[in-house]
């Protein structure tokens, strides 16, 4: 029987397909390789880290999770990660993690899924992580999980210290303030030569917030703290012995070494800025955290300067600040179940975030890294000054930091009494309090 030229047609046709499929599953063809059996999804992380900080750890979770999901990590402007985060999520386009300074956390609370306590318990908290992570504990669980902390520290010239023959750095207040006469010097017209530490202003004193924060913890009084139903409670206003405020107290120990006519008189206004004066050798003592012996050793690797904890009281909790960053995950995140596995891998690897910490300059947030022995000076202090370490939850720090500028300014230029000055930052914090609802 003659074959019809239709059905040769047909037959060159679906001889043709079959190739075509035999090459598509073998995945010969360019543009039809075989799908993987596992489906890989992208799970996108914001920050202000550097990339290459944090691309060694993210590497590791990735090839861990193999199949189930893949971490991308953007990094992002710390100056405007805020209005960057708003626009994403408005636009359906947001991340679904974010590992930002405690600060920025809170600033996003109402952006973000907390971890439950059935997830993570306060008891397994409390044994992993270092006191200063608690600030991210809310009624409804954990805000983030902590990766590292920024302690604030006193940085110090030896030089200046050996001429004015004194061994070691104080331990206390009481030593810091015996000793602030042996560091200041002043010339022939009665003007400051050389300063023993810069405290008493806001405009030239780098962390004059931390360091007002550290005065006021120490004795017992957080700025702003988390109430029973997660709101906001400002702590400022609370009075204490004598009828006089925590706050109050701290502002005139603060203020006493900008005043001329104090015997502690050894910083003003017209100075330049603290870290300037330091680094050119001319101020003894600089407050700062621990991020910022990096780029102090690099602008003057000639200074010779040493590292120690910020003086304690003698009756009060021996403590210091500073700022803690954390990861958390986004509540418009489609992917939350697979966002809380991430952040857990990620949270709880001790050697990748120990890493992270030291490229940050600051430590580790990880108790059982932070008992194994350094040998590195610095690290040892930081990591002794990170298990003792506190932080507060700010709601916005550009205006809280506002705040203390005023409270200094207010109470150290005699502008206002210090009644009317507590009074008036009180009230501005539970402005900010309320407008953060």
């Amino acid at each position: 029987m003659k074959t019809s030229i239709f059905q040769v047609v047909l037959l060159v046709v679906l001889g043709f397909a079959f190739a075509i499929g035999i090459l598509i599953f073998a995945g010969v063809l360019p543009g039809f390789r075989a799908k993987k059996a596992g489906v890989e999804v992208y799970i996108t992380m914001w920050g202000q880290i550097k990339t290459d900080i944090v691309a060694n750890l993210i590497d590791e979770v990735n090839k861990k999770a193999g199949d189930s999901y893949k971490i991308t990590y953007v990094e992002k402007n710390p100056a405007t990660i805020n209005e960057d985060l708003l626009e994403a999520l408005a636009a359906g386009t947001g991340p679904d993690l974010i590992l930002l300074p405690h600060e920025l956390i809170f600033q996003n609370r109402n952006k973000i899924t907390p971890l439950p306590f059935e997830s993570f318990t306060e008891r397994q908290f409390q044994d992993y992580f270092v006191d200063a992570g608690q600030v991210f504990k809310t009624s409804q669980g954990w805000l983030a999980l902590p990766v590292a902390v920024d302690p604030l520290v006193l940085y110090y010239n030896k030089d200046l210290y050996t001429n004015a023959n004194i061994v070691n750095p104080p331990t206390n207040w009481e030593e810091f303030v015996a000793n602030q006469p042996k560091l200041t010097i002043f010339d022939n017209l009665q003007s400051l030569s050389q300063s023993a530490v810069s405290l008493g202003t806001s405009n030239n004193v780098t962390n004059f917030k931390d360091i007002l924060s550290l005065l006021l913890m120490q004795v017992g009084t957080a700025p702003l703290s988390l109430g029973a139903k997660d709101t906001y409670q400002v702590g400022i206003s609370s009075i204490e012995a004598k009828g006089q405020s925590n706050l109050a107290m701290s502002l005139d120990f603060y203020n006493q070494f900008s005043n001329p006519q104090r015997s502690t008189y050894t910083w003003n206004r017209s100075l330049a800025k603290d870290t300037e004066v330091f680094l050119a050798g001319k101020l003894a003592n600089y407050f700062g955290l621990a991020s910022e012996l990096p780029s102090l050793a690099e602008r003057n690797p000639h200074l010779n300067f040493d590292i120690a904890s910020v003086p304690r009281l003698t009756k009060g909790v021996g403590l210091t600040v500073g700022h803690v960053y954390g990861l958390a995950v986004i509540k418009n995140s489609a992917k939350n179940n697979l966002a809380f596995s991430a952040i857990s891998e990620l949270a709880l690897r001790d050697h990748s975030f120990a890493e992270i910490s030291a490229n940050l300059g600051a430590a580790p947030v990880r108790r059982s890294v932070l008992v194994v022995p350094q040998s590195n000076p610095s690290s040892q202090v930081f990591y002794r000054e990170a298990l003792v370490c506190r932080a507060w939850p700010d709601p916005d720090k550009n205006k809280t930091s506002l705040v203390f500028r005023n409270l200094i300014d207010d109470s150290s230029t005699g502008r206002m009494d210090i009644k009317t000055t507590v009074e008036k930052a009180n009230k501005a914090l539970q402005l900010i309090v309320d407008n953060s609802k």
